[in-house]
């Protein structure tokens, strides 16, 4: 537990949003019982676009996907709570990070760095909680 900081927090996180778009939709598709279309030609072989998907989960993603939920649960008030989710779902799958100045205009803010410093102001409090925690109930969710 001493080297769980603000930095590994966000990654954790980020970790979550990636993992929670993998995880299968809540409610599948159902599957009708009819012929599907098709063309008519021998040469429409191939004919459909490739629809490239994301992989599945991995346990280990699954595993601290849940750790990441239930420690924004616990030790997160709704305005932190929703505010880290939300950065962490505009990071997801992106290699420049979070889209600051879209989720500062979602909040009705002007400007992205407002956003930014909120929400390391959030990973900062949920630190110092985690910190003033007894190292017996942390063991639960980083063992």
């Amino acid at each position: 537990m001493d080297n769980l900081d603000v930095l590994t927090l966000s990654d954790l996180f980020f970790e979550a949003a990636e993992t929670e778009r993998k995880l299968p939709a809540a409610m599948r598709k159902q599957k009708m019982s009819s012929w599907p279309d098709y063309p008519q030609e021998w040469k429409a072989y191939g004919y459909e676009e490739f629809k490239v998907r994301l992989p599945k989960a991995s346990p280990q993603q699954v595993d601290s996907f849940d750790k990441a939920l239930l420690l924004s649960i616990r030790f997160m008030d709704k305005d932190d709570r929703r505010m880290v989710w939300a950065v962490a779902h505009s990071a997801a799958f992106r290699e420049r990070g979070p889209k600051w100045q879209q989720l500062a205009r979602l909040k009705g803010l002007r400007d992205g760095r407002q956003i930014k410093r909120r929400y390391q102001d959030a990973l900062i409090r949920l630190h110092y909680k985690l910190k003033a925690q007894d190292d017996d109930i942390l063991g639960d969710y980083f063992s």
